[in-house]
């Protein structure tokens, strides 16, 4: 049976410095054992702070956040929105002032962008009962590091977070899906540390994972592994 993962509200409130007493210490047990909330509690971050950043800018107030659950009324959509909105008027002041604000604002925009696309496919992926949580450990020699995956292979969507070593120089790390018979999936590149920046992995519908690992390779990737894998996990 499947754990039941912890309400985006209260992530949203737990990364705003919002949740407290009984509620804040349940969400912290369950973040430490569960990395898909554990990732979706980064991204609240990630949002809270492009929010702060965006009201120091402006020098004034963007949100008075309530200290209480009960007079919050939040959910995820609402607080996803509303970072959109508080950015996009972000956006439009900086212009009005100078060219390097509006190649910032632009530069925090992609980032949001791809957040987004991170965490729609993190829903889409842990909100459907047939997906997989797979955890890819270091490898003896390699460096240290692990990883997770969480995999559907219907949609054939994933979302890989996780911390290794950094690559040598000139060397790159690149995920792939093992499949049962056939040549692995190019699942694309991986930074050394994506705790706080998930990549979402989309490969062919109904490909299905026998394991996930990442390997060293030359720098830019390659479309078949050729270095050592420096981490693995198999599928159950």
């Amino acid at each position: 049976m499947r754990e039941a993962h912890a309400n985006p509200e209260d992530l949203d409130l737990y990364a705003l410095g919002a949740l407290d007493g009984e509620e804040k210490q349940t969400l912290e047990a369950h973040l430490r054992t569960c990395p898909a909330c554990a990732q979706k509690l980064a991204a609240a971050r990630q949002r809270s702070a492009l929010m702060e950043k965006g009201k120091a800018e402006r020098r004034a107030p963007v949100v008075e956040i309530k200290s209480k659950k009960k007079r919050w009324g939040l959910r995820f959509s609402f607080g996803f929105g509303l970072a959109t909105a508080v950015l996009a008027f972000a956006t439009f002041e900086f212009a009005k002032q100078d060219f390097e604000r509006g190649k910032q604002i632009k530069h925090l925009e992609a980032q949001l962008s791809q957040d987004s696309a991170a965490m729609q496919a993190m829903g889409e992926v842990t909100g459907a009962p047939d997906s997989a949580q797979i955890t890819l450990f270091e490898q003896p020699g390699g460096p240290p590091g692990q990883a997770h995956v969480v995999y559907n292979a219907r949609l054939g969507v994933g979302v890989y977070s996780g911390q290794i070593a950094p690559a040598p120089a000139g060397k790159s790390y690149q995920l792939w899906l093992v499949p049962a018979s056939g040549v692995p999936a190019n699942a694309g590149l991986v930074e050394a540390n994506q705790e706080n920046g998930a990549v979402v992995v989309r490969l062919a519908p109904g490909l299905v994972a026998k394991a996930f690992a990442v390997t060293l390779e030359p720098q830019g990737g390659m479309p078949q592994p050729t270095g050592p894998k420096v981490l693995v996990g198999a599928a159950s």
